[in-house]
């Protein structure tokens, strides 16, 4: 079998299918249809039900503050500028002490053989008791600090920031529509009129 034939049987073929459509187009169109027929129609509607959500409030941080805690404390203080001086007097006693008197020369007049006459006498020493004072502590001047009190603020608890979250608010909505798909569709019809 060479080009030529081939070429030939693929035309006859060819042309007996167009042969037959417009047969077929013919027998048809006079208002009846053998066999499966076809006719182009639009899609059918198709309804749905779509459930959105609809954001109401964005979620958020607030930043609360928890306040500083203070306390009161009174403290003891010295007081530089003011002293007080406080005198304690001397303290003494008396003692009862022996003591040995020196023996000493004194001039006595006398009266010899009718004559006055000065005569120089020795007087023996003699123990004796005698009291004596004496010092126990001298006499003392004490400086005497002044304390005073004040009273000062102090932290007990320092500020403490705490953040609290919010989170978004959503609301939920349902809404049936009608979904009409575009383009066209081939609807089989089986026989009878195709324009009824």
């Amino acid at each position: 079998m060479n080009w030529t034939h081939c070429w030939a049987v693929v035309g006859a073929a060819v042309g007996c299918l167009v042969t037959g459509m417009s047969a077929e187009r013919t027998y048809a169109g006079e208002g009846g249809c053998v066999g499966d027929c076809y006719v182009k129609d639009r899609p059918f509607v198709i309804n749905r039900t779509f459930k959105r959500r609809i954001q109401v409030q964005q979620s958020v941080y607030e930043i609360a503050r928890e306040p500083s805690l203070y306390g009161w404390t009174r403290q003891k203080v010295l007081l530089e500028h003011d002293v007080e001086w406080r005198e304690t007097p001397a303290v003494y006693q008396t003692i009862h002490v022996k003591e040995r008197t020196p023996s000493r020369y004194v001039w006595e007049k006398r009266l010899i053989r009718g004559r006055e006459v000065m005569c120089k006498i020795r007087i023996p020493g003699k123990t004796v008791m005698v009291e004596k004072r004496v010092l126990v502590s001298p006499a003392r001047r004490i400086a005497k600090p002044v304390y005073g009190y004040v009273e000062r603020r102090v932290l007990l608890r320092p500020y403490k920031n705490i953040a609290i979250y919010h989170p978004a608010r959503h609301v939920y909505t349902t809404e049936r529509v009608a979904v009409q798909p575009e383009g066209h569709v081939w609807r089989k019809v089986r026989g009878g009129n195709l324009w009824d």
